[in-house]
């Protein structure tokens, strides 16, 4: 017989045993899983807000147009994140639902292990860095006002002055300089030949261009220069995909692809130049980004010549040509500029008349054309009636197309002895043209050097260079009398001479006279007091 009352308690103290029992093994339980479980926890939720970091990134650089590889990186950075997220919820899922201490405990240790292995790999491969970056890209930072002292430095072409304020300029914390100044240090560091560090701020100035809307020409601007600057320093595959953007860019928008870019790519091409030709090209092309009018003068213009006569059939020949005319243009427009300045302060010189020759011509005569060797030596002075045998036609056409071939070559003195032999011929009358041509454009390459000269020489502090300058300067146009009497400039280059002697005797006021040039030409400086007289096959 049991008690009933006594069955009631037994019952309630084997059910009260157990529950007991039963709670104090799920509390052991927590406490041996609970740094585990708190360690994966807090794992989730930094790299939920990593992957918010990620996605508010992405949504403020929307509207900027970023490089391939940018985007792919970008790709790479949240599929890593996205994969260890899922790792660290899966586990936490697992040690939930796993309902032995020691297993679950066991599953923890090894799991966390790898995990924490990919938690370092996803701090060691620059993901973070990459985020900071794109944080900083998309953050519109102040921005300064263009500076008036770097833009009129810049102007002036006060290269050294430009680099010099850009150290200088106080700006606040934040604050970034004007794109248009950043972008005329940048050209001043690159007309001090200094390549590296201005492709350096031009590659900050395009990342900066990139983030702007509307700034299509600016950034094809930077693109088409950082391509030419790795040109220049041989980094000839960023070049070849500098070029490859701006062409993809510029047919996107309405653009030839025969364009300086395009070009660039194919002789770029694998067999597209050879490696002297890439290495000439490349000092040419480096001249010619750094060219500054009152330092390199012709300079360029020269280098382009060598070039196209070396390589005449050079793929590079197209944008050659394009240097040597802007460069010469520039060169040009500068001497032109100088001259002018000078004259307006100074005033022009009255012309010369002709004394010698003038007082053996009768008033109103006419004189005849001597026909006159590149040397400057007379071929006859005397007319004859031309021949005109048949045999000798082939021969005089030969001649003739050969000075008309030195002619279109710009060799204009090889022209002119050519030309000058079909004197008293069959072809007399349709070579005078030419010859008058070759020495009209012959004379006006002399003169325009001379002038160069003759302007850097009023330039100089130093009276041994400027002395020099103008030496040389009178002795181009001193060729031009002896060797282009056709020209029609003998009285432009008669006023040049008598400045000339003007500059030189303010130069000598306090030593000796200046010297003869040692050219051997027929003119010969005048003595003080003199009027200068050109000699008789000037006119």
């Amino acid at each position: 017989m049991i008690d009933p009352n006594g069955a009631r308690e037994k019952r309630e103290a084997a059910v009260r045993e157990e529950g007991g029992s039963h709670s104090s093994s799920e509390a052991a339980r927590r406490d041996v899983l609970m740094p585990a479980m708190t360690s994966i926890n807090i794992r989730i939720h930094a790299y939920e807000e990593k992957i918010k970091e990620w996605q508010e990134v992405g949504r403020k650089n929307s509207a900027v147009t970023l490089p391939p590889e940018k985007l792919n990186r970008i790709n790479e950075c949240e599929s890593q994140l996205q994969h260890i997220l899922l790792e660290y919820n899966a586990l936490r899922n697992q040690l939930q639902q796993e309902t032995r201490v020691d297993a679950a405990q066991l599953l923890a240790g090894n799991s966390l292990l790898q995990l924490n292995q990919q938690d370092i790999d996803y701090l060691e491969s620059g993901c973070g860095n990459f985020l900071a970056e794109l944080k900083a890209a998309s953050t519109p930072a102040a921005v300064a006002v263009a500076d008036p002292q770097i833009k009129a430095a810049f102007d002036r072409g006060d290269y050294d002055q430009v680099v010099n304020l850009y150290a200088q300029a106080g700006l606040t914390p934040g604050q970034s300089p004007a794109p248009e100044t950043t972008f005329q240090y940048g050209q001043a560091l690159l007309k001090n030949h200094q390549e590296a560090e201005a492709r350096r701020v031009f590659a900050d100035l395009l990342a900066k261009t990139r983030q702007q809307p509307g700034q299509d020409e600016q950034l094809l601007q930077m693109m088409q220069l950082l391509g030419d600057l790795d040109f220049v320093m041989e980094s000839y595959d960023e070049a070849r995909r500098q070029y490859e953007d701006v062409v993809r860019v510029s047919i996107e928008k309405g653009a030839h692809k025969e364009e300086w870019a395009g070009l660039q790519l194919a002789a770029l091409q694998p067999g597209g130049a050879a490696p002297a030709e890439m290495k000439e090209y490349g000092a040419l092309l480096r001249n010619y980004l750094a060219y500054t009018p009152k330092r390199d003068g012709y300079a360029v213009t020269e280098l382009a010549d060598r070039f196209l006569q070396t390589y005449p059939a050079s793929r590079f020949a197209t944008n050659v040509n394009t240097m040597r005319n802007n460069s010469r243009a520039q060169a040009e427009a500068w001497v032109n500029q100088g001259i002018k300045r000078i004259e307006e302060t100074a005033g022009e010189r009255k012309p010369l008349e002709p004394q010698a020759v003038d007082a053996q011509t009768p008033t109103g005569a006419a004189q005849p054309v001597i026909p006159m060797t590149a040397g400057g030596g007379q071929v006859s002075q005397t007319v004859a009636p031309p021949q005109t045998t048949v045999a000798d036609d082939r021969a005089l056409q030969e001649e003739y197309d050969k000075g008309a071939a030195h002619l279109q070559a710009k060799e204009y003195d090889k022209a002119i002895e050519r030309l000058n032999r079909l004197q008293r011929t069959s072809y007399e009358a349709k070579a005078r043209p030419l010859i008058e041509e070759a020495a009209k454009f012959g004379a006006q390459d002399a003169r325009q050097k001379a002038a160069e000269l003759f302007v850097r020489a009023s330039s100089s502090r130093d009276s041994e260079e400027k002395r020099k300058l103008l030496l040389a300067s009178r002795d181009l146009l001193q060729g031009i009398l002896v060797k282009y009497p056709q020209s029609g400039l003998t009285d432009k280059v008669q006023r040049n001479l008598t400045r000339i002697e003007a500059e030189l005797k303010a130069v000598d006021a306090g030593g000796a006279t200046p010297k003869p040039a040692a050219s051997g030409g027929a003119y010969v400086p005048p003595k003080t007091g003199t009027t200068p007289v050109a000699p008789a096959t000037s006119m």
